[in-house]
């Protein structure tokens, strides 16, 4: 065992007989990162949190049917004072129509009493009884013995 070199590694010792070896087991387990997974938990509970709260918040501003809603009362009371505005004027229509009536009846009314009094003074007239007027008449003696003399109007010769 003189050329036995210990130094070499491929050299095996020889084990001694004073040296007890137990057989020694090892598991080899696979690296368990549990913070990992608490870091991806927490981002994934944000992001359910976050689209949470955007969905039912409520909104700033207006929302499309509130702004619809709004053009409808708008609408709704633009219509009223129209229907309000066409009523005013149809009553003011229907007193001019009556008023134009009332003139008709009124010159009707007025051509009836004409009409009647003149035909009272008809009745009048024929119930009496003649009026005699008399006068007294101028009489001229008429000429019978004188002759007519003709004159002209246009120029005479020899005149």
């Amino acid at each position: 065992m003189a050329d036995f070199n210990r130094d070499e590694p491929n050299v095996i010792n020889p084990i001694g007989g004073e040296i007890r070896r137990a057989p020694e087991t090892v598991i080899v387990e696979r690296e368990r990162n549990t913070a990992l997974w608490w870091v991806v938990g927490l981002l994934l509970a944000a992001v359910v949190f976050g689209l949470v709260y955007f969905l039912t918040r409520p909104a700033a501003g207006p929302t499309e049917a509130e702004f619809r809603a709004a053009q409808a009362e708008a609408a709704a009371d633009s219509a009223r004072q129209t229907a309000e505005a066409a009523l005013v004027q149809n009553q003011i229509s229907s007193a001019r129509d009556s008023v134009a009536i009332a003139q008709a009846q009124s010159a009707t009314a007025r051509a009836e009493a004409i009409r009647a009094e003149a035909e009272a003074r008809v009745a009048e007239a024929r119930a009496s009884g003649p009026v005699v007027i008399e006068r007294q008449a101028v009489v001229t003696p008429s000429q019978a013995d004188t002759t007519a003399v003709i004159t002209s109007t246009t120029p005479q010769p020899g005149n």
